[in-house]
């Protein structure tokens, strides 16, 4: 399987078929740890590079998501309270807000009474805008390829 067979599949159809049939909590944590495999395509390393997460999550914000994300970087705290608590404890923790409608897309990455909003809506379209980016640098050669583990067969067995 190509790196970009795999975004398309295993990153973006994927994130999108959880939100669209409602599982916004699931789609947060699928989304949480995509954003650490971008990193994982558009670092230096191997995809198997070992003690990567930190670093793969913040690079991945800082270039391939809106500005409006960067300051979250600073002192890991989107990867702390987002990645590692979802990762690690199926929880966002007392300091973030999942709001599940798009109407809310403007409070995104607000702060509101000592948390901060993450409407899902909106992480999925950065997240996805940030999946295609990967595959248009992988497509042109601005990153490359990796080698995988997986097979086009061996991804999902349905049945």
């Amino acid at each position: 399987m190509t790196n970009q067979n795999f975004i398309r599949t295993q990153l973006i159809k994927e994130s999108q078929a959880l939100y669209s049939t409602g599982f916004y909590f699931p789609t947060l944590m699928f989304v949480a740890n995509g954003i650490e495999t971008l990193g994982a395509f558009i670092d230096s390393k191997p995809l198997g590079a070992k003690a990567q997460s930190k670093k793969r999550f913040n690079k991945a914000l800082l270039e391939l998501f809106p500005t409006s994300y960067h300051p979250l970087v600073e002192k890991d705290w989107l990867y702390k309270q987002m990645r590692c608590n979802l990762s690690h404890m199926c929880s966002t923790g007392a300091f973030i807000t999942l709001v599940a409608s798009p109407k809310h897309k403007t409070q995104h990455l607000k702060l509101l009474n000592n948390t901060r909003i993450i409407c899902i809506a909106a992480l999925l379209n950065d997240f996805i805008a940030a999946c295609h980016q990967v595959i248009q640098g992988l497509e042109s050669g601005g990153f490359k390829q990796k080698a995988m583990a997986l097979t086009e067969n061996a991804s999902l067995i349905s049945e």
